[in-house]
């Protein structure tokens, strides 16, 4: 079924500099309430924060001077068409994620590629070069 639309729940971050992970961002504002996603690419200076209920966007939004002087983030919560428009952009991400083909692998291919790998992860640790220092 996916996120539903619910009013006030979005919260953009600016950055002056490429944003950290995602996971920092999400343990960042986990501090002060649930974040339910956060919408970012690695080294963007923007993303996108949704949160379960707009009241949790609101304490970010009133404790933000914290976080805004800690990192040199901007917070703004989306209204009106910008909101509108960062919905229809989730239910397209989804949908193209749902639809994206997948490899099926059955039975006797999935172990001969399971044994591949440990094969290979094998090889690559035997072949490393030991190096002794003369530490005279």
């Amino acid at each position: 079924m996916g996120p539903q639309f619910v009013s006030g729940v979005i919260v953009k971050i600016i950055s002056t500099e490429p944003l950290p992970g995602r996971k920092q961002i999400k343990d960042a504002l986990a501090v002060l309430t649930d974040v339910a996603y956060v919408d970012m690419l690695e080294g963007d200076t923007e993303c996108h924060v949704r949160f379960n209920t707009p009241e949790d966007a609101q304490i970010v939004m009133k404790s933000h001077k914290e976080i805004q002087i800690k990192n040199n983030w901007k917070f703004e919560v989306l209204t009106g068409d910008h909101e509108q428009r960062y919905w229809q952009k989730i239910l397209v991400d989804r949908q193209a994620k749902l639809n994206q083909p997948r490899e099926k692998k059955r039975g006797t291919e999935k172990l001969i590629a399971k044994a591949e790998r440990m094969r290979l992860e094998k090889t690559q640790q035997t072949s490393k070069h030991i190096r002794f220092t003369d530490d005279n």
